[in-house]
């Protein structure tokens, strides 16, 4: 994405009117009608789509608004699903919000609402996300209710959005004063995202709009209306339209890797119900064997001075590994450390900070330190400030890999495996490498990293053309521990530039990491510790002696990964039941969990959790 095309995102202000009531000075409206947003959401959004009666019985039931506002359409919702014994056994609510209300703004307005709402309003301020432009999947209610949060003006964003909508709340200020949130384009993009017999109910009757929606492919009609309104509207999908998928294959997925991320798509799949099989030889070693022994790992984002597709990538995928990861037992769970990026390849510290101005970045994403404040925070003199990054995490790999892995639904082979096309339409037969067909199944997702084209057997690669992955590269790297005495740093931010230190701990420090091209095997070597030592100490203002450090250990493993750094994520073209999650480099804690919600949303027809135009950038090719 160019700079051009970049639009900052601005958060609403809050202010009230004479009557107490929320409103927006931008738009010269208010959020709700004076007596209270509950009763609206209730008598058009839900009663005008037939709600709860149409989501009983259903295994998924998911809801499109175009505005979020404040919550309310989405908190009635979620509690009518709770106290419904019939509901479906899944809810998903998509929203597309242009200025959302900081954490602290959506506190005050929730302590106005009834006493039965105030668990679920809890539950949603605790995972409110950090206002960046983008879309921010939220888990709540234990995964069984998802709230994806499309943050941007609607007919930008709206255009990116991806799903398979049951109902429609057509929300958002009046068209006299937000002309664009009801614009035939916006309108239109309803029938893309319908699933056949979707439904739309809104408190606008205006007749613009209602002819509007009848010309995109609604049946409309006006109902008598409520609070204060003469009448609303109410719409139907004509019987044509709408997404009609295929549904869901049946059977076992088998995943071809146990490293991070065969085990994220395992563990997203299993924990929606799916049997899974995961095939490796890595896991005779136990189910953390693909990073067995690497003691500690940097969860970091990518920053970009046009925000770049990497950069906003990596800004979906680290917040998408704290939002689905974070309630992970102690050993395997992420921890908030911040990251420090001491300088950026290639740009000028002036250029970096005219960037941040102009993107307009929420600082609790990003901001820039001087040196002084830098080096404070790292507890050591810096050779230059930075970028820091409060939602920077670190891990350790193996304890989450085996967590993510030890699941009822998931069987581990501790096997080498290869994919071939099978006699069965539709279907692939997944070969042992000592002779025999281990499984047969619809659904197949090879995340074996540098290994992925291998496993795929010269049958099913031959009747592909897929370039990008073929220049995929093998990387081995090695990190080094340094003992507790060793350390550079306090526990603090990660430190990242050439190299990277993590905090320390009681066990040391991990520092790293040496890149290796095809061909060389990934060992722990005293010129490798030389290397780390070498990166480091490049930003640090007195690097530090190496007689004395020399690290006593480390770890030393593979990359796979594509000169753009992006990673690959999505279904071979031509075969949806064939995904490929691979290329991640050095970024596998990151990717890992994004590439994973994407494998659910087309496998199991969730909403995505990624534009579209990102998701088209990572597609396999």
């Amino acid at each position: 994405m160019t700079a051009a095309a970049y639009e900052p995102l601005v958060p609403a202000r809050l202010e009230f009117n004479e009557q107490g009531v929320p409103v927006s000075s931008a738009y010269q409206d208010v959020y709700h009608p004076p007596g209270g947003p509950l009763g609206q959401a209730e008598q058009v959004f839900l009663r005008g789509n037939g709600l709860p009666e149409r989501w009983r019985g259903r295994r998924q039931f998911t809801i499109c608004e175009t505005g979020f506002g404040l919550g309310s359409n989405f908190l009635a919702t979620w509690d009518a699903w709770r106290s419904d014994p019939q509901r479906s056994d899944f809810l998903h609510f998509v929203s597309v919000e242009a200025h959302p209300f900081r954490r602290a703004d959506l506190a005050r307005l929730y302590r106005r609402l009834p006493q039965e709402l105030q668990p679920r309003a809890q539950e949603l301020l605790s995972a409110w996300p950090v206002l960046v432009p983008g879309v921010h999947r939220l888990e709540l209610e234990g995964g069984r209710v998802t709230l994806t949060l499309a943050l941007g003006q609607a007919d930008s964003v709206m255009r990116e959005l991806q799903c398979r909508a049951d109902a429609f709340y057509l929300d958002g200020f009046a068209p006299r004063g937000n002309p664009g949130m009801w614009s035939r384009a916006v309108l239109g993009q309803l029938v893309r995202l319908a699933a056949p017999g979707a439904t739309a109910a809104s408190w606008c009757c205006a007749g613009q709009v209602r002819r509007d929606l009848a010309a995109v492919g609604f049946e409309v009609r006006k109902v008598p209306g409520s609070g204060g309104k003469w009448c609303t509207m109410q719409a139907s999908l004509r019987p044509h339209l709408g997404r009609r998928d295929a549904p869901p294959a049946q059977g076992r997925v088998v995943i071809v890797g146990a490293g991070l991320a065969g085990a994220a798509c395992a563990w997203e799949l299993a924990r929606r119900g799916q049997p899974v099989l995961v095939c490796d030889p890595v896991l005779r070693l136990g189910r953390d064997g693909s990073h067995q022994g690497h003691r500690l790992a940097a969860i970091s984002p990518v920053f970009a001075l046009d925000d770049a597709p990497l950069a906003r990538l990596s800004r979906n995928a680290v917040l998408r590994a704290w939002q689905g990861w974070k309630d992970l037992p102690e050993a395997a769970r992420p921890r908030r450390v911040g990251t420090l990026l001491v300088g950026q390849a290639g740009n000028l510290d002036e250029d970096i900070q005219d960037a941040l101005a102009r993107l307009q970045l929420d600082e609790e994403w990003v901001q820039w330190w001087d040196r002084g404040r830098a080096s404070q925070a790292a507890g050591l003199a810096l050779a230059r400030g930075g970028l820091h990054f409060p939602q920077g995490m670190v891990v350790d790999p193996g304890a989450l890999v085996a967590h993510l892995l030890d699941h009822p639904l998931i069987e581990c082979l501790p096997e080498r495996v290869q994919v071939w096309d099978s006699s069965e339409p539709g279907c692939w037969d997944i070969h042992r490498e000592a002779g025999g067909v281990a499984e047969r199944t619809p659904r197949v997702v090879v995340a074996a990293a540098g290994r992925s084209l291998r496993a795929l057997h010269s049958d099913v690669l031959a009747a592909h053309l897929l370039p990008r992955l073929s220049r995929m590269q093998d990387l081995a790297g090695q990190v080094s521990y340094l003992s507790p005495d060793q350390s550079l740093t306090p526990s603090g931010p990660t430190l990242s530039g050439l190299g990277y230190i993590l905090p320390a701990d009681a066990s040391g420090q991990v520092i790293g990491s040496t890149y290796l091209r095809s061909g060389q095997t990934p060992e722990v070597t005293a010129e490798g510790h030389a290397q780390n030592l070498s990166k480091v100490g490049a930003m640090l203002a007195d690097p530090p002696e190496a007689a004395g450090r020399e690290p006593r250990s480390g770890w030393a493993g593979w990359r796979a990964a594509l000169s753009d750094h992006l990673p690959v994520m999505g279904c071979l073209p031509g075969h949806p039941g064939l995904f490929m999650a691979a290329a991640y480099g050095s970024r596998g804690l990151s990717w890992s969990l994004l590439a994973a919600g994407l494998l659910a949303s087309r496998w199991l027809e969730e909403p995505a959790p990624l534009e579209r135009r990102l998701e088209r950038a990572v597609l396999p090719r």
